[in-house]
């Protein structure tokens, strides 16, 4: 059966969660943060002999989905198809594979990504992080600058208030590094920490910048902090010398991810 999830569903959801904490950080993270009744957030479940067997949720206009298998997949595609206003879902490729392949569910575009992850203490070289600060909300107006200026962030679906927003919640852990003019030139952020993981998005360093290490800085920063905090560290990229540093900072690819935009 599917249907929408309330908070006397908790304790089935994380059993379900739990079962791939890396690949559910989206999922856990916001459901900890922001639970069942939130305006922007609604959690739907497949319930299988009691059990939650596959997990939907909306997050303002976008969708997370993950299943164990093809049962939830029906009721999901019309979903997505009633609903106009969503812009992504997104999910494990296995997940939205089924949607595709079983639901017959044909999104206008479709991005692959590797999924990687880093347990803590995992081993990396020595990475310098002096000159790489800790941003706060009164940098989002140059974090969002930075991210603006990045031909790979144009189908984000963040906004500069969604950004702005998830600072004020203390939902996102940002480094940077400065430019020669005050400027941030580079900078990195974990976002959906949870009791398990947090997950590495906007990764990113100004062309006049590049080649210099000052994202793999930032993110060496992330990994101290988690490291520290006993936490997986999980990401997703489609650039493969984005992945030759990710790989040399102690992240393996576990998996793949995958993104439908309407």
């Amino acid at each position: 059966m599917f249907r929408r999830l309330t908070a006397s569903d908790h304790d089935r959801v994380v059993a379900y969660l739990s079962k791939r904490p890396a690949l559910h950080t989206f999922l856990t993270g916001d459901i900890e943060r922001y639970g069942y009744d939130a305006p922007f957030q609604e959690v739907y479940g497949y319930l299988t002999d009691g059990r939650v067997t596959a997990v939907l949720l909306r997050f303002y206009g976008s969708y997370i989905f993950s299943t164990e298998g093809p049962d939830a997949v029906e009721d999901v595609v019309r979903m997505l198809q009633s609903n106009t206003a969503w812009t992504m879902v997104q999910g494990d490729s296995v997940s939205l594979s089924l949607l595709q392949d079983v639901g017959g569910f044909q999104p206008r575009q479709v991005r692959e990504f590797a999924f990687a992850e880093r347990p803590p203490g995992a081993p990396r070289p020595f990475v310098d992080t002096s000159g790489v600060y800790q941003a706060t909300v009164d940098h989002v107006g140059q974090l969002w600058q930075l991210r603006k200026s990045i031909a790979e962030f144009a189908n984000s679906n963040t906004t500069e208030l969604s950004l702005r927003q998830s600072f004020e919640s203390g939902d996102t852990l940002c480094f940077y590094v400065p430019g020669e003019r005050g400027e941030m030139a580079a900078s990195a952020s974990a976002v959906a920490e949870n009791t398990w993981t947090a997950m590495v998005v906007g990764v990113c360093t100004r062309p006049l910048y590049r080649g210099l290490g000052y994202a793999t800085r930032c993110v060496a920063k992330l990994c101290d902090v988690f490291d520290e905090r006993g936490k997986t560290l999980c990401l997703y990229y489609d650039n493969p010398n984005a992945g030759g540093i990710y790989r040399r900072l102690g992240f393996a690819v576990t998996s793949g991810w995958t993104q439908f935009f309407r």
